[in-house]
């Protein structure tokens, strides 16, 4: 078979699984590059080079410095100066998008997303404000933003490093701006004045619906043997638990829910599967003597404990775990109290239920212990109420964390020290100030997207060594050759927009960014140009949950639904192309 056509199914093939979504991206890509290597298009002693490119560790340095200012404590200082200075829902939307759409030029554009998402649904819900209205528009912010310099988002990074693999100088720190800042400036202005009404917003049935509609928690509660419930009848429990809390069955002997007859009695170590409140659940296991997890040890010898509501993350190792496995992770620190899932009825055993990315988690824990904050990131939860967590409390940290990343900026920009370089220094300097500590400096790395960005970089290689690319490049200007530049333009940026809403935007660089210089090099024109279009298509993952991470973090609390989001990212997208091709065309000609 043709390599062309090998490479050209592998990556369809590819494409096909990371739009699916039922593997992890970075086995997914792992594997195509197996194949690759297996067959002999890509070269076995070149099958790894891609994790030590300048592209993959300027990356994972990113999100460790993304990491360190968040552990300083500047996430409280942002939320404390956001509730200083807010008195209505507009200037809250305006300075909540500007704040991200800043934050995320200068650090990973998901890492500013999701210190600025608990700090949201914090003031929506003490302002009694139905976040749906706030964190879409929170998560478009921090997507635009981050195409404003070289590190806000990873395609910039590729897309510098690819300039430089062709023309041995990067792009400049602030290179992106010159696109970047008018798309970001002009999409926020937008999304304030007009795209806000165009976000699905979904009320309750009262004024004062709660932050999350978290109604249908699954809890698993057992009968102490001096619980009063010992020898009485079903129908007497369900009387008072009231019309908002709900039996919804017993565990049987064979580890199933059955529903019990109304007139069955109760036994003492039985176990109740009830649809509970989380407010309710303190008060039902006083009045009713029921204990969370029989295996906990007495609470009242450790300290009062306290409840905490925490999302799964996409990246956390929950995701396709069950109970045990928590537990585990867990050490004591944390105990799981119960689940909520957006649209789905929990009808199995809590310990059976296999945690998904977007799953809220009622945990419980001790205030006076600062373990929890480790565990929950750790297992990469995400706590949805404002709760002082962070293990490192001193204020003055954050002017030190800020202070240390500000000088590692300055060389970058204005010394011309090379930015790996600057970086790694910076993380070093994070961990002499305990910023960053221990095993912490891998955790924080978000090693799927690293993997698969390794893996990417040589698959990325082999599109050209297969002549795919020239292929693909003949197609397009032998279709083109007569239209205006500009429409060349519009379709490459166009083209990358669809596939970064279907997968990782970094592997949508990777794939487009070879063909993007074919296609400039055959028509007699300069690169940049064409880079800078994949590095702005790349970056509008809009139209769906599924696109970037920033978008699959906000889907479960605002209530969102997956059509929800193309009716605020269609309009976006399309003002993105008008303004971005007349700046590139000025720019870069």
């Amino acid at each position: 078979m043709d390599p062309q056509l090998q490479v050209a199914l592998i990556i369809f093939i590819l494409l096909g699984f990371l739009i699916w979504g039922k593997w992890r991206y970075d086995g997914v890509t792992l594997t195509a590059l197996a194949i690759m290597v297996l067959l002999g298009l890509v070269p076995a002693k070149e099958a790894f080079l891609g994790f030590g490119h300048p592209a993959v560790i300027t990356v994972a340095l990113v999100l460790l410095i993304s990491k360190g200012l968040e552990k300083s404590g500047f996430i409280n200082m942002i939320g404390d100066t956001l509730r200083r200075n807010i008195s209505g829902e507009f200037q809250f939307l305006v300075l909540l998008m500007l704040v991200a759409g800043f934050l995320s030029s200068f650090m990973n554009n998901i890492g500013a997303m999701a210190m600025l998402l608990p700090i949201t649904i914090g003031i929506a819900q003490k302002m009694e404000w139905n976040p749906s209205k706030f964190l879409m528009p929170l998560a478009f912010a921090s997507i635009l933003g981050g195409m404003n310099t070289k590190i806000g988002t990873p395609p910039n990074i590729i897309i510098s490093e690819f300039r430089e693999d062709y023309v041995n100088k990067s792009f400049e720190f602030f290179d992106f701006a010159f696109a970047g800042f008018p798309v970001s400036f002009v999409g926020i202005l937008f999304i304030a004045l007009i795209g806000w009404r165009l976000v699905k917003l979904r009320e309750g049935g009262s004024a004062q619906r709660p932050l999350l509609d978290i109604q249908d928690y699954l809890v698993e509660m057992t009968i102490s043997e001096e619980s009063d419930l010992v020898g009485r009848r079903v129908h007497e429990l369900t009387a008072k638990l009231g019309s908002d809390n709900v039996l919804m069955g017993v565990v049987s002997d064979k580890g199933t829910i059955r529903k019990p007859h109304h007139r069955e009695t109760f036994e003492a170590l039985q176990i109740l599967v009830l649809k509970i409140s989380p407010d309710d659940v303190a008060g039902a296991q006083t009045e009713f003597g029921l204990i969370i997890d029989p295996e906990l040890e007495d609470p009242t010898q450790q300290g009062e404990l306290g409840e905490i509501e925490a999302m799964i993350t996409p990246r956390s190792r929950l995701i396709g775990r069950k109970y045990n496995y928590f537990k585990r992770m867990a050490r004591g620190v944390l105990s799981l109290l119960g689940l909520w899932r957006q649209g789905t009825k929990l009808r199995r055993r809590l310990a059976r239920e296999i945690f998904k990315a977007g799953d809220v988690l009622l945990l419980s824990t001790r205030d006076s212990d600062e373990r929890a904050a480790e565990k929950l990131e750790l297992l990469g939860l995400m706590p949805l109420w404002q709760r002082e967590l962070d293990v490192l409390r001193d204020t003055s940290k954050v002017w030190q964390a800020l202070l240390i990343f500000a000088i590692a900026l300055i060389s970058v920009i204005f010394f011309n020290i090379n930015i790996i370089v600057a970086f790694l220094l910076c993380v070093l300097a994070y961990a002499a100030r305990r910023l960053l500590t221990g095993n912490g400096l891998y955790r924080h790395i978000e090693w799927p997207v690293v993997v698969m960005l390794g893996a990417m970089i040589p698959i990325g290689g082999a599109l050209t060594s297969s002549g795919l690319t020239v292929t693909s490049a003949n197609f397009i200007t032998t279709y083109l050759s007569d239209v205006n530049i500009a429409w060349v333009l519009i379709v490459i940026l166009v083209f990358t927009m669809f596939i970064s809403d279907l997968i990782n935007n970094a592997a949508t660089a990777v794939i487009m960014a070879p063909v993007s210089i074919q296609v400039a090099n055959q028509m007699g024109q300069p690169i940049e140009p064409f880079l800078m279009a994949v590095a702005v298509g790349a970056s509008c993952a809009f139209l769906s949950p599924i696109g970037h991470q920033c978008n699959t973090l906000v889907m479960g609390p605002g209530n969102y639904r997956f059509a929800d989001y193309w009716k605020l990212g269609l309009p976006l997208e399309i003002l993105i192309v008008c303004i971005s091709i007349p700046v590139i065309m000025n720019t870069w000609f």
